[in-house]
């Protein structure tokens, strides 16, 4: 029997394409889990064990999610899912988008148009799990008396409608892009905000909807979150 092999046939895996493997890992981790801002990761050594990487490896991974914003360390206390808008990145969009007045139009067509988009493919792809989840958090976003934990909440819903999409691109770019529609436009004092109450009211109606399978609902979705701004016709094409 011949042992021999060619040098082609097998490559050995570089330092660098491991660290990025577990970077990759790991950010799958905290989105699947849907890790909200201040969620405290494993211990070092156990996260190495778990992904059958040396220490060394997982602190280069956990390097490389801190420069993109994902991850927070702590000296002494530990690595934590990090918030967007305190990272540098953000602050430094958010810095240049700030240099401009913000138009109310324009922000609510860009918010229609992405939630559209959104809805449908909710609507296609989402279980009836999915839905209880989504029903459930709802729920919670009304019950609760502290305003920090509905905006939490608020917060939740919106990220678990990103995964009930089953695009992991789009869960990444748009966990992103609500952050920004929330701090450029919810704390605008320019864009004229829907009633609390209905606001919170308003997703459990788009659950009901979201199961109704009906895309003739998405329009009524879109006003839900967005009118008194917005009416049917603000949300389609400007002509």
């Amino acid at each position: 029997m011949n042992d021999s092999f060619q040098s082609s046939e097998l490559q050995g895996v570089s330092r660098t394409r491991l660290t990025d493997q577990t970077a990759a890992a790991l950010r799958e981790y905290i989105l699947s889990n849907n890790l909200p801002p201040g969620t405290r990761l494993p211990s070092e050594p156990k996260l190495a064990a778990a992904l059958g990487v040396s220490r060394n490896v997982l602190r280069q991974a956990v390097a490389s999610l801190e420069a993109l914003g994902m991850l927070r360390v702590t000296q002494g206390s530990g690595t934590y899912v990090a918030d967007l808008a305190d990272t540098e990145v953000f602050q430094q969009i958010a810095a240049w988008m700030g240099t401009g007045i913000l138009n109310e139009e324009d922000y609510l067509e860009v918010r229609a148009i992405w939630e559209r988009g959104i809805y449908a493919l909710v609507m296609d792809r989402a279980r009836p799990a999915d839905l209880d989840r989504l029903d459930k958090i709802a729920v919670a976003m009304v019950e609760t008396d502290d305003p920090d934990e509905a905006v939490a909440r608020h917060q939740e819903f919106h990220d678990a409608l990103l995964q009930v999409t089953g695009n992991q691109f789009l869960v990444t770019t748009g966990t992103i892009l609500h952050r920004f529609f929330w701090e450029f436009g919810y704390r605008d004092a320019l864009v004229r905000k829907p009633p609390v109450a209905r606001l919170l009211d308003g997703h459990r109606l788009i659950v009901r909807l979201l199961r109704s399978r009906d895309p003739g609902n998405i329009q009524e979705m879109i006003d839900l979150h967005l009118s008194p701004h917005l009416s049917a016709d603000d949300t389609g094409h400007r002509g």
